[in-house]
């Protein structure tokens, strides 16, 4: 393990007495033995003269060990690597592979194996001298090789037994460093094997959540990671909890349409040639997942949908939304052609009973626990089981399988403090892992032999560590032979432990889950949204969308986010805000009113996917001209069109007027925008006088006229002849 590996002198020389101390007969054993294989390396490091570190940087890192579990007739190797981050120049630099006398009894014993400042009974099994001296900043491999038949390990001893590599230089400055890990040993005994469950979350984090809001698919923003995650996983024993989001497609932007008119053949071209990122990873992850379920001794499990936050809503009372999400997530599976079963409801953080009841309310048959939420009543010599059941108000029991917080923190690469609270978790190398999960089971398979007892492991929800290692580490626990993967179907089937635990407490809230205040500002923002979408042509299919973009709000994910959370409600309020301005009123220059009444035109532009209708009114605020009722008007999408408002005029002037778009529902749409209309309903009435005035005028001076020239003769009639 990869811990500080200079130790301080007195350390080493008081282990070196208690080694003494332990007996002639690990000296007799070691030196009876024969010569163990050791290969080191040719120096690798910079030139000579160069210095860097401190005096005290000599360190050793123990990279592999195998077989992962050793049998008879086998050989242990163990290979690292030998720094020397000194100033000085190692002359005769030495390394020692030493063992432990005995098998560990607890997982305490374990974890104390890894504490560079713990003493144990040790045995050296393996001497080298390095071939050259070791200059300062360089570094070299060492491999040991030494035969299961030279090791100090008997038949009736099975079981991990820790193993530790120390350099130092004889015959310079004495400094000396380690590095300790764990052999399994497993000779031809027979064991009743541990039933060992692995539960692994298959869900995005708040950082892929957040990053789906910009690209516009949680399968394309999560992929990278859970693609080698679910690959990983493909072990029998593991049961995947997926979150049904990463396996549906993006979906439409709000106030866009599922298909926008005319993009049917672009689309299909486009998927012929090259199908999209966020379709491709959709098509991925249903294939894993698909796979998985298919799996012999592997099974699928689907989170609520976006994972929501179970034990937030309990506390909110908002079973309702818990129902949405379960009734979607089965949708979901069913519709990704994926086997799984949805009745089972593992919250995040802290469970209580409130939590618990919940779950059952809504058709959970299982929950699934920290072990940590009903410690024993009492001290105990060994684990218990994993299974229990949980008692609810009803008097019914609801069953339950119980997470090993320790084993799971090894499992995701942290080793816990054996005081909680004492330290922060320590990081773990991928090799210690896998040792440490081996002597970990083995251990629980000793602690009762013939009592074999459920052991539950977990991976976090936000789980970022090596896939590829994850996978290693999978293959050999399930693999060992004190081990019997176990499915959840499994662990359920088992008899519940009728051990005395603590009960749940009733309620336990996290300062960073969602809460009342969230839900109300979501529920703003749906309502809205809502309201706008009575101008739609089909409401439901219209807030689809909305609904969309409000689910991940719930998810528990967000927990380890919550400034992500409300930045995320955020935007969708501003995303249905915008609903309304993209529904607009447009602009136009005066117009002149010379009649009493008339249409005045108002032109609608629409820049959603989708058709609106919208009743449109004039507010003049002025009497001297009078609208009459709004006319309703359909303006198609990406486009606009004109309504005809009729208004009656009593008087002249220039007046502003407001044009006001609502719903039918009477919800205002858009911003407030306002016409000038120059009004002149007497020019009408003035018009008409002087043309009538005109005609009569024109009229009496053609009388005139033909008065003054008289009656108008026949052309047949003959003219006298004036001089008769």
């Amino acid at each position: 393990m990869r811990w500080a590996r200079a130790w301080a002198r007195p350390v080493a020389t008081l282990a070196a007495a208690l080694a003494a101390f332990a007996g002639p007969a690990a000296t007799a054993h070691a030196a009876a033995a024969p010569p163990a294989t050791s290969h080191a390396a040719a120096v690798d490091g910079p030139a000579p003269g160069a210095r860097t570190a401190s005096p005290s940087a000599l360190a050793v890192d123990i990279t592999d060990i195998a077989p992962a579990v050793l049998r008879p007739d086998q050989t242990l190797t163990v290979s690292g690597t030998v720094t020397n981050g000194t100033t000085e120049d190692l002359t005769a630099p030495t390394l020692r592979l030493r063992m432990q006398r005995s098998t560990p009894i607890s997982r305490t014993t374990l974890q104390r194996w890894l504490e560079p400042d713990s003493v144990f009974s040790t045995v050296v099994v393996a001497r080298e001298d390095l071939p050259e001296r070791l200059p300062a900043g360089a570094s070299t491999t060492f491999s040991f090789e030494v035969p299961a038949a030279d090791l100090p390990l008997t038949d009736t001893s099975w079981g991990p037994r820790g193993i530790e590599v120390a350099v130092d230089d004889v015959a310079g400055d004495p400094v000396e460093a380690t590095d300790r890990s764990f052999m399994l040993w497993y000779p031809n005994v027979e064991v009743q094997p541990t039933p060992v469950g692995v539960l692994a979350p298959v869900t995005a984090t708040a950082a892929e959540r957040t990053r789906a809001e910009g690209e516009g698919s949680l399968a394309a923003a999560a992929e990278p990671r859970v693609g080698p995650l679910l690959k990983a996983l493909d072990r029998p024993g593991v049961t995947t909890f997926v979150d049904p989001m990463l396996l549906t497609g993006p979906s439409p932007r709000i106030g866009a349409a599922e298909t926008p008119p005319g993009a049917e053949g672009a689309e299909a071209a486009a998927e012929t040639e090259q199908a999209e990122p966020a379709d491709q990873a959709v098509s991925d992850l249903r294939a894993a997942v698909a796979a998985a379920a298919d799996t012999p001794d592997h099974e699928v499990t689907a989170l609520p949908w976006a994972d929501a936050d179970v034990a937030a809503l309990a506390h909110t009372g908002r079973q309702d939304l818990l129902d949405q999400a379960l009734a979607r997530s089965t949708a979901a599976v069913r519709d990704a052609g994926v086997t799984a079963r949805t009745d089972v409801t593992w919250p995040a953080g802290v469970p209580d009973e409130r939590t618990a009841e919940l779950a059952a309310a809504t058709g959970a048959t299982a929950v699934v626990l920290p072990a940590g939420a009903m410690t024993p009543a009492g001290e105990l010599t060994y684990t218990p089981s994993a299974r229990t059941d949980i008692p609810l108000d009803d008097g019914s029991d609801l069953p339950a399988v119980l997470v090993d917080e320790r084993a799971s923190a090894v499992l995701s690469g942290r080793l816990l403090p054996r005081t909680a609270g004492s330290a922060a978790p320590a990081p773990l190398d991928d090799l210690t892992v896998r040792q440490l999960l081996l002597a970990e089971t083995a251990v629980v398979a000793r602690e009762r032999p013939s009592d074999p007892r459920a052991l539950v492991l977990a991976l976090g929800r936000d789980f970022t560590g090596d896939a590829a290692a994850l996978g290693q580490t999978l293959g050999a626990l399930t693999s060992a032979p004190w081990v019997r993967p176990t499915t959840l179907d499994q662990l359920l089937a088992l008899d519940a432990s009728t051990l005395r635990r603590s009960p749940l407490p009733q309620e336990q809230v996290s300062t960073a889950e969602l809460d009342a205040a969230d839900l109300a500002r979501m529920r703003a923002a749906r309502n809205e949204a809502a309201a706008f979408a009575t101008a739609t042509t089909d409401p439901a299919a219209f807030l689809l969308p909305v609904d969309d973009a409000l689910a991940p709000v719930l998810s528990a994910a967000w927990r380890a986010d919550p400034a992500g959370r409300e930045g995320l409600i955020r935007q969708v309020r501003r995303d249905v805000a915008g609903l309304s301005t993209a529904v607009t009123a447009l602009p136009s220059s005066t117009l002149n009113l010379i009649n009493s009444s008339a249409n005045v035109p108002v032109h609608v532009r629409n820049d959603l996917d989708v058709d609106v209708t919208v009743r449109v009114e004039l507010n003049p605020n002025d009497p001297r001209l009078q609208a009459r009722e709004g006319v309703p008007l359909t303006v198609p999408a990406h486009s606009q069109a004109t309504a005809q408002v009729p208004v009656r005029a009593v008087g002249s002037g220039d007046l502003p007027v407001r044009i006001e778009l609502t719903t039918p529902a009477g919800h205002p749409v858009g911003e407030l925008a306002e016409l000038a209309v120059r009004v002149r309903a007497d020019w009408e009435n003035v018009g008409t006088a002087v043309v009538a005035g005109l005609l009569v005028v024109l009229l009496i001076a053609g009388l005139v006229r033909t008065v003054r020239r008289g009656p108008r003769m026949d052309p047949g009639t003959p003219v006298p002849d004036p001089g008769v």
